[in-house]
């Protein structure tokens, strides 16, 4: 009976040791599942990927600066250089100053050509003298013997240009009839008739005592 006892007894702490640890086991698993069924964090592995891709990208930018960093330093190392070597083996060009021979002398030589009949080397020497510079004697001489030059090659636009300024620069000058009769002359042989004939009796009422009045006066009857 006694031993009966004693196996029921048994059974029993048994079934309540195991009933227990069920019970153990049951409250630590809970947790798990609890864990188990939390939602999945909001950092996702594909944001992670672009982070990584644009820390890699700062750094190549990092790279690449101090990069162009280290190679304006070299230029400017280079151009100091440069620099100091021109100061010091270079020497500076010496300039002769150019002698002054004068205007006389210039148009002495384009006169010169100018009776040899190279009207074309007298007019580069004096291809500044149009606009008749200081107004001066020598500066009228000189546009004088230009405007000579060009009639002696029928370059007709160049005579009534030239003559044109010859007369309005200079009216008192002795030769500006002559100057206006070649203008005249040059506006009849592009066919500018009328303006030719204005042009003669400009000469007929300033210069009436000149040669180039009388001769403006026989074109004026043809």
């Amino acid at each position: 009976m006694f031993l009966f006892n004693y196996r029921y007894l048994l059974l029993a702490a048994l079934a309540m040791i195991t009933i227990s640890s069920c019970s153990t086991m049951s409250t630590s698993s809970a947790p798990e599942n609890t864990t188990n069924s939390e939602a999945p964090a909001p950092y996702t592995l594909q944001t992670a990927d672009q982070l990584s891709q644009m820390k890699t990208q700062i750094m190549s930018l990092q790279s690449q600066v101090t990069s162009l960093q280290n190679q304006l330093n070299d230029l400017r190392q280079q151009q100091s250089t440069l620099s100091r070597y021109l100061n010091v083996h270079i020497q500076p060009a010496r300039v002769n100053p150019i002698k002054n021979t004068g205007n006389s002398d210039n148009t002495d030589e384009a006169r010169r050509l100018y009776n040899a009949g190279l009207y074309a080397q007298s007019i580069r020497l004096l291809k500044n003298a149009d606009s008749g510079s200081n107004g001066s004697k020598l500066a009228q001489e000189r546009m004088w013997l230009l405007l000579q030059s060009h009639m002696r090659l029928n370059n007709c636009e160049s005579v009534i240009n030239i003559g044109k300024r010859f007369s309005n620069l200079f009216p008192q000058n002795s030769q500006t009839p002559n100057a206006l009769y070649q203008v005249a002359q040059c506006q009849t042989h592009l066919q500018q008739q009328d303006i030719a004939r204005t042009t003669y009796q400009r000469i007929i009422s300033n210069y009436p005592t000149s040669n180039a009045a009388n001769k403006a006066k026989h074109q004026l009857k043809k």
